[in-house]
């Protein structure tokens, strides 16, 4: 019964890989930001790797991978669309409070975790508070310019 609860945490976790990456891959084509597009598309690529760790995680334990999106993911997609009309800010911003709700969803499972797999699982946290790190200080650039702009 533990192993089943193992995988089960490991493919919930795998749903929101799976979530960031389809985020990722569209936002990154709607960015007008070289800068912006480029770290983008770097965070898709960490994102698939971790997808890829915690898909063989899972088959490890004996489990089968489960990343459908569901409901979620469809939401997740119209408000990316819907942000980028709306302009680069709104988009960092939803890019963002989906990669901290991500990093959330580690913390809370964390200590459903084994020893081994919480190991593996600390490695993709740290890379997506670097992810955090970099939106922060980019949403912040993006404010100074748009008080340049309004000042000149």
């Amino acid at each position: 019964m533990e192993q089943e609860h193992l995988i089960d945490t490991l493919n919930e976790l795998l749903k929101g890989e799976q979530m960031a990456i389809h985020i990722y891959s569209r936002t990154k084509k709607l960015q007008e930001d070289a800068q912006v597009a480029h770290m983008l598309a770097r965070f898709e690529q960490d994102h698939k790797l971790h997808a890829k760790e915690l898909t063989k995680m899972v088959k490890e334990l004996g489990g089968e991978p489960n990343a459908k999106l569901g409901m979620p993911g469809l939401m997740a997609n119209v408000m990316s669309f819907i942000n980028s009309l709306r302009g680069p800010e709104h988009l960092l911003r939803q890019v963002y409070d989906g990669e901290d709700k991500g990093v959330n969803a580690y913390l809370e499972r964390l200590e459903k975790l084994d020893p081994v797999h919480q190991a593996k699982v600390k490695q993709m946290l740290e890379e997506d508070h670097n992810h955090l790190k970099w939106f922060k200080d980019r949403m912040e650039e993006e404010k100074k310019e748009r008080r340049k702009q309004i000042l000149h």
